[in-house]
This record gives structure tokens, C-alpha cells and sequence, in this order.
């Protein structure tokens, strides 16, 4: 990903979020890890140079991710046939 985007940009990364999580994150991350700067009838979120020196750490864990999605999606979907959710 970029150093900054728009929401809509976030939304498209991060497959799968729900909105409102998304959204409490980066309220939750303004400041320390993001800038949120108010262009035309947008809000463009920019990382800082904190945010911006995680990307090593961010990356891996990215790949660890992908890695082993189909393990977490089976994982999951027994839960939820277990639970009934």
C-alpha cells in the first residue's frame, strides 16, 4: 500500500473490514501513526514517520497472513458451525 489513501482506498486493502472498524481504527491511529488531511470532499489518510517505520514489521505480518488464510478461514468456519454464528 501506499503511504497515504482515502478511506474508500483503506476499505479496498483491507478486504473484508467492516466500516465501523475501520473507521474506530483509524480515529484510534490519527496522531501517532496517521495524519488525517481533509481534501476536496475527502479525507485522505497519510501515515507519519512512526507509522511509516512499521512497515517492515507490517509487511511480514502481512505475509504471515496470507500465508496461512486457508488455515484461519477453516478455522473459523468450524467455530461458526459450532456456535451456530
Amino acid at each position: 500500500m501506499a503511504d497515504s489513501g482515502r478511506y474508500q482506498d483503506l476499505c479496498d486493502v483491507l478486504n473484508g473490514i467492516a466500516n465501523k472498524v475501520l473507521t474506530r481504527r483509524c480515529n484510534g491511529l490519527i496522531t501517532w501513526q496517521l495524519e488525517a488531511k481533509h481534501v476536496e470532499t475527502a479525507t485522505l489518510y497519510e501515515l507519519t514517520d512512526l507509522g511509516r517505520s512499521l512497515g517492515e514489521e507490517l509487511a511480514a505480518f502481512g505475509r504471515r497472513g496470507k500465508v496461512n488464510r486457508a488455515h484461519v478461514e477453516s478455522v473459523r468456519q468450524r467455530y461458526q458451525r459450532q456456535t451456530g454464528g
